[in-house]
């Protein structure tokens, strides 16, 4: 669902990448010649930004090359990232735990086996004129929404949390690549984003917003995205090596989150159409080089408590049919 602030954006790349990935006839297990590392492909959620940037950093670190596989980071097709992970054309990718309700509930062959950021930085922003500084205050607004499900039935909980009455807010599509932009155009008042992207993006525009965190309202919310799944039948069949993968990345985040700036410009290095929103990058970096984990030893591991919280909301909100408590979700591969 959040990945869809992505869309619009480098889908020419993105389709090559696609293609590249079909040329290759690549197994779940990816291919490996004599001699060399063993190639894996892992695909992005969308272009590269800052929740990604301990992948860069275990790839210039050579955290892969001393895992022995060599990981090839590439950019994925609209919306597609999950289904290429299901049908086993690639083992790892980055997704999100709301967005994992429905494919789980519908029996989807996929893990969440390391959770990028600890806690939900997500949340609804608005420009500071418009007076929301809490779900209540949307009533009588414009919120540009994806007319998505899930998020639609978290946005009726918020509101409703403080009694307010959730038709009474205006739903206007959101079809922009970003949020900001919009609301800065008055298309609409508010919308959803992840803080470490676009609420920083924003600030550095100078535009005045207001912004709350959803989990401050609904505990239920402080769910994990984004994450990195893998297919489970690549799991099974090779546990070690996939160990080895999540444990270089793992290397990769914990050095983001000690050394932000350098970090921030593998990640340019990476995707130098970063290059000229370099200190917006860094600015970004130092936010989620703090949220990536309060204890670098447990990056990536999921709390079962506040992962079934989510799960068990959207059994009870009827957006999915089946009990997903602890379905789809694996610390064994990250842990030391």
């Amino acid at each position: 669902m959040m990945k869809k602030m992505y869309q619009c954006l480098l889908a020419g790349l993105a389709a090559l990448a696609i293609l590249g990935l079909a040329a290759c006839s690549q197994s779940q297990s990816g291919s490996e010649s004599a001699g060399k590392d063993k190639k894996i492909d892992f695909i992005l959620d969308w272009s590269p930004n800052t929740n990604h940037t301990g992948l860069y950093v275990a790839k210039e670190k050579g955290y892969f090359k001393d895992a022995g596989v060599d990981v090839d980071i590439k950019l994925p097709p609209e919306d597609s990232t999950s289904d290429l992970i299901i049908n086993g054309k690639a083992p790892f990718g980055i997704y999100f735990q709301d967005s994992m309700a429905k494919k789980l509930d519908k029996g989807a062959e996929i893990t969440a086996v390391a959770a990028i950021v600890e806690h939900n930085t997500s949340g609804i922003i608005s420009k500071k004129s418009a007076g929301i500084t809490e779900p209540k205050d949307l009533v009588g607004r414009k919120y540009g929404t994806w007319n998505d499900p899930v998020e639609l039935g978290m946005l009726k909980t918020l509101v409703e949390s403080q009694g307010a009455d959730f038709e009474k807010v205006e739903k206007v599509p959101n079809n922009d690549s970003n949020s900001i932009t919009p609301i800065e155009n008055g298309l609409f008042d508010a919308a959803w984003i992840y803080h470490g992207w676009d609420g920083i993006m924003a600030q550095s525009q100078g535009m005045e917003t207001n912004f709350f965190y959803m989990k401050d309202y609904v505990k239920e919310f402080d769910y994990y995205s984004p994450v990195i799944i893998a297919n489970n039948d690549y799991l099974k069949k090779n546990p070690e090596e996939a160990k080895k993968v999540l444990q270089a990345i793992k290397k990769g985040y914990q050095y983001a989150m000690e050394h932000p700036e350098e970090a921030a410009d593998m990640l340019i290095k990476n995707a130098p159409e970063l290059q000229s929103k370099r200190d917006f990058v860094i600015e970004s970096q130092q936010y989620l080089s703090q949220q990536y984990a309060s204890d670098k030893d447990k990056w990536g591991q999921f709390e079962a408590g506040r992962w079934n919280a989510f799960y068990s909301w959207a059994k009870d909100q009827g957006i999915v049919e089946n009990d997903l408590s602890n379905k789809g979700f694996s610390n064994d591969f990250i842990k030391e």
